[in-house]
């Protein structure tokens, strides 16, 4: 029977995780401001921004996604001027990208506001509540991660 219950908690967070999934990214899409990049050229900028220069498979990594989204993210950033690409000086095979100074700027002009239109999602939730997701999240984070890579690995 505890099993059977577990199911059913599981399945209702499930449930609920997956209308929160979309809801969410409507809401980073809602908070990303008129005269920004899209969410997913700022986060590939912050990256660049606390890790310095990238491969392309170091960026990938980084923000969690396949390598052809990072190649189309990082074409258009070249087009507006943000980011630049050169060959890695220790691999002949793979590039570099840099933050460019208008990539620098356009982030620390948009990226402090954003932060903080997106952290008023939370401002409807209890210190308590706040607390308690702040401690969960990272839990489920890492355990989705881990779970996907098994995943992954089984699958090739």
């Amino acid at each position: 029977m505890a099993r059977r219950a577990n199911w059913s908690r599981t399945g209702e967070l499930a449930a609920a995780f997956s209308e929160l999934g979309p809801t969410w990214g409507r809401w980073i899409t809602a908070c990303t401001p008129a005269a920004s990049v899209s969410y997913s050229r700022m986060r590939l900028l912050r990256v660049l921004e606390q890790q310095g220069d990238c491969t392309m498979t170091q960026l990938a990594s980084s923000m969690n996604v396949a390598q052809r989204r990072i190649t189309s993210l990082v074409l258009a950033l070249i087009e507006d001027g943000s980011v630049e690409r050169r060959p890695n000086p220790d691999d002949g095979r793979s590039s570099v990208v840099s933050l460019t100074p208008q990539g620098r700027e356009h982030l620390q002009l948009t990226w402090k506001q954003f932060q903080a239109d997106i952290a008023e999602g939370f401002a409807d939730l209890t210190e308590e509540q706040q607390r308690q997701l702040l401690e969960i999240t990272p839990i489920l984070t890492e355990a989705l991660r881990r779970r996907t890579t098994a995943r992954s690995a089984a699958g090739e």
